[in-house]
């Protein structure tokens, strides 16, 4: 951790055309995972680093905005869109909570909505079809007795993953609501919200799962 905070006290004040190089000559193994730390450090309060003179909110905002560009521009995938994306609403959220005063554009909340709301790989029409037929699966599923293996490969659906992606993002996207300046990204986001909860697994089968969690502990 001390190296950590070494690292995040040189690079945070680097002029922003040298911190591309600069992380580039990381550490070459789980760079992705060391960027991640130190978007932590920026949007914490209670590092002591955080209360040097010259590292501010405006200036830890900056290099958080900084450190995303660069994992979207070179360590991106398809795979890694959904952490960025997190990453993303939780520097901006902190914006938000301290009124920052100047926010780079990557970190305001139309765009971070907007970044969001392209993790999503599937419309919501096909979403919803996707949802529906997971649910089935999960019905069928727990009424035949099947253990762990066979319960996991007769659940699968094509387009599972992709919904997870966004059961996972929307309850967190949610917090921008209100913060959105444009119309059309609003929109968009109150029309995923207003299906949410049709591509949950539903009451019904997250109740069979509580149940057939109790009486068979860790297999399913």
């Amino acid at each position: 951790m001390n190296d950590l905070m070494i690292d995040y006290r040189t690079l945070i004040r680097i002029e922003s055309a040298e911190l591309p190089q600069a992380l580039r000559n990381a550490p070459p193994k789980a760079k992705g995972q060391w960027i991640f730390a130190l978007l932590d450090i920026a949007r914490t309060d209670h590092h002591p680093v955080n209360q040097e003179p010259g590292i501010n909110l405006t200036l830890r905002l900056l290099f958080a905005s900084r450190l995303l560009e660069f994992v979207d521009q070179e360590l991106g995938t398809p795979e890694r869109s959904t952490a960025i994306a997190l990453e993303c609403m939780k520097v901006a959220r902190k914006a938000i909570e301290d009124n920052a005063r100047e926010v780079p554009p990557l970190l305001r909340a139309d765009a971070v909505v907007v970044r969001v709301l392209r993790c999503f790989r599937l419309t919501r029409t096909q979403a919803l079809e996707v949802a529906r037929e997971q649910r089935g699966r999960y019905l069928d599923a727990l009424t035949a007795g099947l253990d762990r293996r066979e319960f996991d490969h007769v659940v699968r659906v094509d387009g599972d993953s992709e919904l997870n992606t966004i059961n996972i993002l929307l309850p967190k996207v949610r917090s921008f609501q209100e913060n959105i300046s444009d119309g059309n990204v609003a929109d968009e986001l109150n029309e995923w919200l207003d299906i949410h909860s049709e591509l949950l697994l539903g009451d019904t089968v997250t109740g069979l799962l509580a149940a057939r969690q109790e009486r068979r502990p860790g297999r399913a």
